[in-house]
């Protein structure tokens, strides 16, 4: 019996393609998106790293605005075994590995790690070992943990790698292990290496601990504030210690403003399908009520309100079933997508997107049975009631009912209220994206001129930084001397592209503020920083030759930092703290203002910035990650081999890599700008689309069936003005209602997405007026059209029928 409604309910769709594909079409869209924007709250918010005891997992680190960051080398000696809330405690730092095949040194992402943290990831080798805490110590021979890739390209699999000798980094390392694929700690690391701390190195890492079962975070950060009091009681006054802060791991890979916009994200894909459920419910009223007759007759026979109600839950399941398979489609083409714009531009990034994994399946599963519910089910549920089902046995098949004209005002006024919030939504966040891309990157007037590139050094022949120091100078020399050469730098930033570090700074005696010291973005730079990316000096001078590692410490700042800490005198000459209340501060004097620099995500706010020079930066930092970059007279990707020629003059042994132009690099570093665009602009435009169909049908159904009733008003005497002046307003007091709410939920709306560092304003007239006329103009022709359909309805027609 139920599987013959199955049946009846497969024939009704095959007799009605249309009605089925649009349907289909309309709901597989809503649910496509939906699923596709979980999919990302899944991968990164719910679950960002595929890790053991992920939930387990905590950071420990210096706060930051927007998350938390690595911590001091040394205040990680000290912490660890200190926390009786964590059963275990590592650290990591990414570094790029140089292994040398006998042909060159070749370029690896890779990473340290300490053994503890290896036993912490619960990492289990392909072959050989892992590595222990012999090998963290200071002196002990070098290990060397392959990953299973590398493995298989360079060294051809061979099954007796454990135990031989490789040239890493300019050392002998031993390989003691390979890691399966699936292990890539962190991000696409390639390749592993000890990471061997000692005191006063000041080498910042990432500290990770495991909380013991049944402990709570905020019994971890109780113990670390303990910890931290009693070190402090412990320095000379004037000194403190860092400020740490224990969160979940994912904190430290998926920062506060992209968990944010994630939400945000999740939020209009929930609205976006309550309209294609709202659309879907709109198609299946009218196919309802063509059938109500057929349903009365039914009842009246002994049918029983359950069985009715089944068979058209049942079309709607096998429509929902169609919507679903469409969705998975929509979920892996956004997977593609991602793939090819964010994870093929940031191989680096940790944080693994799942796409259609067993969560975002079984979510899709529930989220199509509860949208099939609701859009079938409330068209179902109004048309077996019994007296709706007496009035169709009177009426016969004329009647509409007035159940149903209520259900019809009221989609009427839901519809345009969600159409109002969503494109005020996506138009307030893609206005203020497109404002960010737009606007002009200082340092970057001549992108496709410069080649930028960094450059990996065995740690064996550079244990000094003078000696990193004396390599850059030596490879800028060198490149100045190329007559295709404009200019030639090394510094640790890219404007707009490669971020500066964020330091704490101050006023010489200002007392620690109890939100921690403020931040600036540091670069180190050399002395033709300014000429290689086109930088303008406002005030003073740049960096030169007078400042070296025995002068008294210099440091240029930006436009920006000027005006917050000297806002109504000259900055230059004044004095500056770098590191306050740090055993290694530095008070440093302001030679030079440069005009104000990105030097920092662009979906972050503007920072302050400060660019110390390379030959003194040695003296209160470790020398990491410096780079260089070379301004040529036309376009700078031909200027590649020179560059790695120049760097194989000074030392063959360094490793060149990432070689790209600047405007490529800051291309790779808006990727995420563009994802977001995306999304936003997709939730957008399918909401449009959904709003203008749905807006259409539902006042097209709301005219239809008042089309006999004009008809008969016309038979009268009832002239078109008069007919069009009184149905016209009793539909446009729907749309005022519905235009009315959809402002009162957009104005808080509006608000939540306004951020004046991201330049978006809240309750922004060039996005509220477009969409209201949108809104408006789409509504008007949905009505105006089956208006003028109806009026040429001939009335003895309608009297004859009537």
């Amino acid at each position: 019996m139920w599987i013959r409604e199955w049946r009846q309910a497969g024939r009704r769709l095959s007799r009605r393609p249309g009605y089925a594909l649009l349907s289909v079409t309309v709901m597989g869209v809503g649910l496509g998106l939906m699923m596709f924007v979980f999919s990302m709250v899944n991968s990164l918010i719910l679950q960002p790293l595929p890790l053991p005891h992920a939930e387990r997992l905590i950071s420990v680190g210096m706060p930051t605005p927007n998350g938390i960051e690595g911590i001091d080398g040394d205040q990680y000696l000290q912490l660890r075994g200190k926390l009786r809330g964590v059963d275990r405690m590592g650290a990591y730092r990414e570094a790029g590995i140089s292994l040398d095949s006998g042909h060159g040194a070749t370029y690896y992402r890779g990473a340290r790690l300490t053994a503890s943290m290896m036993r912490l990831l619960d990492a289990q080798p392909l072959l050989g070992r892992g590595f222990v805490p012999a090998d963290d110590a200071l002196g002990a021979p070098h290990a060397l943990l392959l990953g299973e890739t590398l493995w298989r390209e360079h060294f051809g699999a061979d099954p007796k790698i454990v135990g031989r000798s490789v040239r890493v980094d300019g050392e002998w390392a031993t390989v003691v292990g390979v890691m399966p694929a699936a292990f890539g700690f962190p991000g696409s690391a390639q390749a592993w290496l000890p990471l061997r701390l000692q005191s006063g190195q000041h080498t910042y890492v990432a500290a990770v601990a495991r909380m013991a079962p049944g402990v709570q975070l905020g019994q971890v950060r109780a113990e670390l504030d303990a910890w931290a009091g009693r070190l402090q009681r412990t320095l000379p006054s004037g000194v403190h210690t860092m400020q740490l802060i224990v969160a979940p791991v994912s904190l430290s890979f998926v920062p506060r403003d992209m968990r944010r916009w994630v939400w945000l994200m999740f939020g209009a894909g929930v609205l976006v399908l309550l309209l294609a459920c709202i659309n879907v419910a709109n198609l299946q009223l009218v196919q309802t009520l063509q059938r109500r007759h057929e349903l009365s007759l039914r009842s009246a026979l002994g049918g029983s309100r359950m069985r009715l109600l089944y068979g058209a839950l049942a079309e709607g399941l096998l429509l929902g079933a169609a919507a679903l398979a469409l969705a998975f489609l929509i979920v892996h083409a956004g997977g593609r997508w991602i793939d090819a714009t964010w994870v093929a531009n940031h191989p680096e990034s940790v944080l693994t997107l799942h796409g259609t994994d067993a969560s975002v399946i079984a979510f899709g599963i529930v989220v199509a049975l509860l949208s099939t519910m609701l859009s079938s089910g409330i068209p179902a549920w109004r048309a077996t009631r019994a007296d709706d089902l007496q009035d169709a046995m009177r009426d016969g098949s004329k009647g509409s009912g007035s159940g149903f004209a209520r259900v019809s005002r009221v989609m009427v006024v839901v519809e345009v209220a969600l159409t109002v919030v969503l494109l005020v939504g996506a138009g307030t966040f893609v206005r203020s994206l497109h404002a960010l891309m737009a606007q002009p990157a200082v340092g970057a007037s001549h992108a496709a001129q410069v080649l930028t590139a960094d450059v990996a050094l065995p740690p064996q022949a550079y244990k000094e930084d003078a000696q990193r120091i004396r390599f850059f100078e030596a490879v800028v020399q060198r490149l100045q001397q190329n007559p295709e050469v404009v200019a030639a730098t090394a510094s640790d930033v890219v404007p707009a592209a490669v971020l500066g570090s964020h330091e704490d700074v101050s006023l010489p005696g200002q007392p620690q503020p109890a939100d921690g010291w403020p931040r600036a973005q540091m670069a180190i730079v050399d002395a033709h920083f300014l000429d290689t990316y086109g930088v303008h000096l406002r005030e003073g001078r740049f960096l030169d030759a007078r400042d070296r590692a025995d002068s008294a410490p210099v440091v240029v700042i930006d436009a920006k930092m000027a005006a917050a800490y000297w806002p109504h005198r000259d900055a230059l000459d004044q004095k500056l703290v770098l590191y306050p209340g740090k055993p290694w501060a530095r008070t440093l004097t302001v030679v030079g203002v440069i005009q104000s620099l990105q030097m920092d995500s662009m979906l972050e706010r503007p920072r302050p910035g400060l660019l110390v020079p390379l030959q003194q930066s040695a003296t209160f930092s470790p020398l990491h990650d410096v780079g260089l970059a070379v301004r040529t007279h036309a376009d700078a990707s031909t200027f590649a081999p020179q560059l790695i020629d120049a760097v194989h003059s000074v030392d063959p042994q360094a490793a060149v890599y990432a070689v790209r132009s600047q405007a490529d690099a800051m291309a790779t570093a808006r990727v995420g700008l563009v994802v977001l665009t995306g999304v936003f602009s997709a939730l957008g435009l399918v909401a449009l689309l959904l709003a203008a169909a749905g807006l259409y049908g539902v006042l097209a159904f709301s005219v239809a069936q008042r089309t006999r009733e004009i008809g008969i008003r016309r038979a009268i005497g009832a002239g078109h003005g008069a007919i069009l002046l009184d149905t016209g307003r009793q539909l446009f007091w729907q749309l005022g209602l519905g235009l009315g709410i959809g402002l009162l939920l957009s104005w808080p709306w509006s608000k939540l997405l306004a951020d004046p560092g991201l330049h978006t304003r809240a309750h922004d007239p060039g996005v509220f007026v477009p969409v209201l006329a949108t809104v408006i103009g789409i509504s008007a022709l949905a009505t105006l059209v089956p208006m003028l359909r109806a009026l040429r309805v001939d009335p003895a027609v309608a009297l004859r029928y009537e």
